[in-house]
């Protein structure tokens, strides 16, 4: 069966990447696709014949053309913020849910929009949808935990899964599938162990673990319950087996415990049909063969747990009738040919080894980048490798990776040429991102986290990473030699809130509890704390000479300090306690914008009286600052609020002198997080909490 081609939507003449594709007005590119969502539940949409597949980003869905790894549409970027994905089983639809709660049907090839439907007195987030089968119904699980039904043809919720009575609820579903006759729904729920925001303490001891539910789809009925997860139906919908705990082990064990024992179910009657305890360590993979009569596993054996092994049982008879063993830490993923060969793909790490596990023979090998897609696509679909009955593999061109998703940009910085721009990676290192081709250029730092950086006027780039206790400064270039590390006592609770100096000497450091933490790394010296605030820090900023530093708190105040002495100079006079969300000092150091709730505020910064006070909607936190270089003008960025629906955030430019709006940005569909003007002032740079870069067109809005 071959994919359906989806419609071109988005596309632009001339631009094979989509760095131009779907731009909002006044924007002239876009850096990185937007991150790829977290969370549990599957990244990639794959659809029948493995000819496309989409990606569900913060901006839209991404269409790719498997062989190529090239983009050829993007689809649903007014909305943008895509929370889960799935194809029909024919291919024909693909059913889409977004943050705002809203669940799309689209023809896959007209890009039409089939049903829509919304859980009005649900005001949640579809972390996951699933077709059954038959196409009747999606299966959707949202964030609070909670599965439901919902009829496609009528486009209404025919029935809400009883998960009993539960005092807390969290988004703990990782595993949503119809049984293949479309009569049953069963999700593996995880029970999570909840702990207070404000204290840590836990809210929820009770817990059961993890549990497998199986439901009647069209009344919400449980029919069985197990501990267990990794669950797979039979082909005849007749039974189900998934990963579960030893059952000698105590409640409160069982629930901490690896689940490495194998249960197979018979559904009509609730009651177990085998249990399975050879497997001494993680199972990795649960496959039953097409005739039902024999299941597959995988797991590691010994003490260290790099030994491979997979089992095979036949269920009649419970007995094990096969045993394969490999030495090594490739992982096996077994599974069967349409004809009942067992087949297995093995993991190592840059290829991946399609063998016929019964014949002990290699079929192939297919070379693959370990974080490539073909190899995300390779370990959950394994079987896609089969192109005909004699199983051998199909040609695979796997030069793509998924890089192009990996930005965090905040902070965004550009380098004093003002044809780099720096940012985060989404996980680790500093990406450089050539402004003129529009592409990423290299990555420093590749392998370490980065809490912050800075770009210092000599074009030196400095990071930090704090982790847990610990602190420590790199020079950018030089990976392998830190500039200086200094660890603090567990009582300091070190956060990300972090700021480098101008002057490129010192770095401060929030905390949880409201102190601030300085460190000159140059002379590898702790300074004085600054102490005062009695709250979780929310942002730090040093004046240009470093001389100064103002922070806001969680407790509603916020401070000056001059950092020689590591005393307070002034608190902010604010006629009610406010929380600044971002600080930034202008080009000269002679004024302070603040952004609050509500409201922009520049502030003398010598007498901390206040210039101009700009309101803001009510529903809009400002939560990026920036001044250009020339000091004239600033930006601020708005985060993302629910009760805003999916609209797009706003980015304002403003005249220092006068207060007044020049114009208004409207872009990425969730918080603008970082700003930053070119050293020649005609480029804007925004960075979202989508993981993208836009990059704005100032000329014809300021003086140049």
């Amino acid at each position: 069966m071959q994919s359906r081609r989806p419609a071109p939507l988005n596309v632009v003449p001339g631009d094979p990447e989509g760095t131009t594709w779907a731009l909002p007005e006044g924007a002239i590119a876009r850096l990185g696709k937007g991150i790829v969502l977290s969370g549990a539940g599957p990244k990639l949409a794959l659809p029948p014949g493995g000819v496309y597949f989409a990606v569900q980003t913060r901006i839209g869905l991404w269409w790719y053309e498997m062989s190529s790894k090239s983009p050829i549409a993007l689809w649903e970027t007014e909305r943008g913020l895509i929370a889960s994905a799935d194809f029909s089983p024919d291919g024909e639809w693909i059913a889409i849910a977004n943050w705002d709660g809203i669940l799309k049907v689209m023809g896959v090839r007209s890009g039409e929009c089939i049903a829509q439907m919304k859980r009005m007195e649900e005001q949640n987030i579809y972390a996951r949808v699933v077709f059954s089968p038959d196409r009747k119904w999606i299966a959707t699980a949202n964030q609070d935990g909670n599965v439901e039904v919902l009829d496609i043809h009528q486009g209404e919720c025919i029935a809400q899964m009883d998960r009993g009575k539960r005092d807390t609820e969290s988004n703990d579903v990782s595993h949503l599938e119809f049984s293949p006759d479309s009569k049953f729904l069963a999700a593996t729920v995880h029970n999570p162990k909840l702990y207070s925001v404000h204290d840590g303490k836990l809210i929820n001891p009770d817990t059961e673990g993890t549990q497998t539910y199986v439901w009647h789809p069209e009344t919400g009925e449980a029919i069985i319950k197990f501990a267990g997860s990794k669950f797979v139906f039979s082909p005849d919908s007749r039974l189900i087996a998934c990963a579960c705990p030893d059952e000698t082990l105590s409640k409160t064990e069982a629930a901490d415990s690896i689940y490495n024992f194998i249960s197979v179910w018979e559904i009509a009657t609730g009651e177990r049909f085998a249990y399975l305890t050879e497997h001494s360590k993680w199972g990795h993979r649960i496959v039953f063969s097409p005739c039902g009569l024999f299941l597959a596993s995988s797991a590691s054996r010994g003490e260290d747990g790099e030994e491979k092994i997979l089992r095979v049982w036949e269920l009649r008879k419970d007995v094990q009738k096969m045993v394969y063993t490999d030495s090594g830490k490739s992982s096996k993923e077994p599974f069967y040919s349409p004809e009942g060969v067992l087949l297995a793909a093995v993991d190592r790490q840059d290829t991946i080894e399609i063998w016929n596990m019964e014949r002990r023979e290699k079929l192939h090998t297919i070379e693959l980048h370990p974080k490539s897609i073909d190899a995300k696509w390779f370990k959950k679909f394994p079987h896609s490798a089969i192109t005909d009955k004699k199983t051998e593999v199909g040609n695979i061109h796997t030069s793509s990776t998924l890089r192009e998703f990996a930005c965090y940009p905040d902070p965004v910085l550009f380098l004093p040429d003002g044809e780099t721009l720096a940012t985060k990676g989404y996980r680790t290192g500093i990406v450089l991102w050539d402004v003129v081709r529009k592409q990423s250029r290299e990555t420093l730092l590749k392998n370490t986290r980065i809490s912050s950086f800075t770009v210092l006027p000599c074009g030196k780039m400095l990071a930090a990473n704090v982790q847990d206790e610990n602190v420590t400064v790199w020079d950018a270039e030089k990976p392998d030699e830190p500039i200086a590390e200094f660890t603090e006592t567990e009582q300091a609770q070190l956060i990300w809130k972090t700021a480098f100096a101008p002057i490129g000497e010192r770095l401060a450091v929030g905390s949880r509890e409201g102190t601030i933490y300085l460190y000159d790394f140059k002379r590898n010296e702790k300074l004085k704390p600054l102490t005062g605030h009695t709250d979780f820090v929310w942002s730090v900023s040093f004046s240009p000479d470093g001389k100064r530093l103002v922070s806001s708190s969680s407790d509603e105040t916020s401070r000056l300090w001059d950092t020689a002495s590591g005393e307070q100079i002034a608190t902010f006079p604010l006629d009610e306690p406010r929380t600044f969300m971002k600080v930034a000092f202008s080009p000269c150091g002679g004024i302070i914008a603040t952004g609050m709730f509500g409201e922009l505020r520049l502030w003398c910064a010598e007498t901390l009286t206040t210039l101009l006070e700009i309101p803001q909607p009510q529903t809009q936190k400002p939560y990026a600052l920036a001044f250009s270089p020339c000091g004239k003008y600033f930006a601020s960025g708005t985060w993302w609020r629910r009760e805003e629906g999916m609209a797009k955030m706003t980015i304002r430019l403003w005249d220092v002198a006068t207060g007044e709006e020049i114009t208004t940005f409207w872009g990425h569909p969730t918080d603008v997080q970082s700003l930053a003007f070119s050293p020649d002032n005609t480029l804007l740079a925004s960075g979202s909490h989508d993981c993208t870069i836009l990059l704005w067109d100032l000329k014809p809005f300021i003086d140049v």
